[in-house]
C-alpha cells in the first residue's frame, strides 16, 4: 500500500506578527507562495500555505520520519481516519487493537442516561441529538 504525502520543504522562512498580517495581508499572502510565513500570535504560530486544493494535508519532516518508523506491513494512511493525520492511526496495530477493544464492549445510553452523563448539576451542556 502507497500513501501519498505532500510535505514541501521550504528553507527559508519569514516569522511576522499579527499586526503585520493585518497591516499587509496583501504582501504576506503573496510571500508565502514562495516562501514559508509564519505567523506568531502568542507563543503559537500559525502556517500560511498556498494551495490550489484545500483538501490536501501538508505534514512536516518530522511527521515523515515518525511515519516511515512504523513497519512498512502497518503502515496506513492516518487521515483515512483522523482530519488531523495523527499517527497513532498511522499503525494498522493501533486501528486493530481499538477495533477489538470496541466488540462487544458499547451500550447505548437510553435518553435518561444521556441526560445524566452530560448534564452539570441538572443543566444540559452537551447533546448528541
Amino acid at each position: 500500500m502507497y500513501v501519498h504525502l505532500y510535505a514541501p520543504i521550504i528553507n527559508n522562512m519569514k516569522i511576522i506578527t499579527t499586526r503585520e498580517v493585518v497591516r499587509e495581508t496583501k504582501r504576506y499572502f503573496e510571500l508565502a507562495e514562495k516562501e514559508r510565513v509564519a505567523v506568531k500570535r502568542g507563543k503559537k504560530y500559525i502556517n500560511l500555505i498556498v494551495t490550489d486544493n484545500p483538501e490536501e494535508k501538508y505534514v512536516n519532516e518530522k511527521w515523515i520520519d515518525e511515519f516511515m518508523k512504523i513497519p512498512e506491513e502497518y503502515r496506513v494512511n492516518p487521515f483515512d481516519v483522523s482530519p488531523s493525520g495523527d499517527l497513532y492511526f498511522a499503525d494498522k496495530r493501533n486501528i486493530e487493537r481499538i477495533d477489538k477493544a470496541r466488540q462487544g464492549k458499547t451500550k447505548q445510553l437510553s435518553e435518561e442516561e444521556r441526560g445524566k452523563l452530560f448534564s452539570i448539576r441538572g443543566k444540559k451542556v452537551f447533546s448528541m441529538y
